[in-house]
């Protein structure tokens, strides 16, 4: 048995608005029924009413962007991160959502971008800011199938280089102490990834890793699930999907994500964008779902809504 999506306490008042054309002959959310569990095509004609809403309106909005996350959001976790992958119906919907009109797809991830879009497998023009903010490119077809990633260069001083290079450094030497963990070197950041490591041994390499070299002044850390991220810029996702509001024109963005590094992109959105954490945990998201399966289901209900809406991109 599937449930409902849970809601967060909210005004879930659609804002008023002289721009906002819906077709009436949309299916009808039915509160009464429950969903998603894996029934996701089922369900999107049956989300619970407040998001319903939200997602409406947002989609009447001329030039909207659709923002994200991908493990965890996209993507199910898994053990061996080099193994992810969206879900069928997920992959489907953000494939969909790349030929609409106004529409500006865009994956949000801590993850170095190249290795986003290798995994991704995103039709070619789909826009990725990686490294939480640090990386930009779009996908671009490839000569032997596919899409690479063709990417904005990452500048750094010789002084953050050089920080770059000591905190890999040393963290490959703590890593090494530790069976399962291991270390990746971005362009402005080094990672710690404990998960495939024992729980106890992976807490007290996060604690090293969190009173050493990630303690040298110019570093910024992000800590995420089993994740300590050291960069040399101070970037955010919120500061990304900032500056990709003004670059695209959007009047509304809509973001989804799982980790704690998403609650930046969450604080800096007001109605009529939608956000949505994916999962457990506090919040500052204004909707939830539980898991990527539910997120399968409202990303196929916005194809469905943005495809039914007369629209006119600014």
């Amino acid at each position: 048995m599937g449930r409902r999506l849970p809601r967060l306490p909210r005004d879930d008042r659609t804002p008023p608005g002289d721009t906002v054309t819906i077709d009436p002959n949309l299916p009808q959310p039915d509160a009464g029924v429950p969903g998603p569990g894996v029934d996701a095509p089922l369900f999107a004609a049956h989300l619970e009413e407040g998001l319903d809403n939200a997602l409406r309106t947002f989609t009447a909005a001329g030039t909207i962007v659709v923002a994200l996350d991908f493990d965890g959001a996209l993507a199910p976790i898994v053990l061996d991160p080099t193994t992810s992958a969206m879900l069928p119906l997920s992959a489907q919907a953000v494939a969909d959502l790349t030929t609409l009109p106004g529409v500006e797809v865009v994956l949000v991830s801590g993850r170095e971008a190249g290795d986003l879009v290798a995994l991704a497998g995103l039709p070619a023009g789909t826009r990725v800011i990686g490294s939480h903010g640090a990386q930009w490119g779009r996908a671009v077809d490839s000569p032997d199938g596919g899409t690479v990633l063709d990417a904005d260069p990452v500048d750094l001083t010789t002084e953050q280089a050089e920080l770059r290079a000591r905190l890999l450094r040393e963290t490959e030497e703590l890593a090494a102490t530790v069976e399962g963990a291991w270390v990746q070197a971005k362009p402005a950041a080094v990672v710690l990834h404990t998960r495939p490591a024992a729980p106890a041994d992976g807490e007290r390499l996060t604690r090293a890793v969190l009173d050493g070299p990630a303690a040298h002044d110019g570093v910024h850390v992000v800590v995420g699930k089993e994740v300590v991220e050291m960069a040399v810029l101070e970037v955010t996702k919120g500061d990304a999907l900032v500056q990709l509001r003004s670059a695209v024109g959007a009047e509304a963005v809509l973001y989804a994500g799982d980790d704690t590094t998403d609650e930046d992109a969450f604080a800096v959105l007001a109605e009529p964008d939608v956000s949505i954490k994916v999962g457990d945990g506090d919040t500052a998201a204004a909707y939830r779902v539980a898991d990527p399966e539910e997120l399968s289901a409202v990303l196929v209900r916005l194809v469905e809504l943005r495809r039914a809406t007369s629209v006119t991109p600014s």
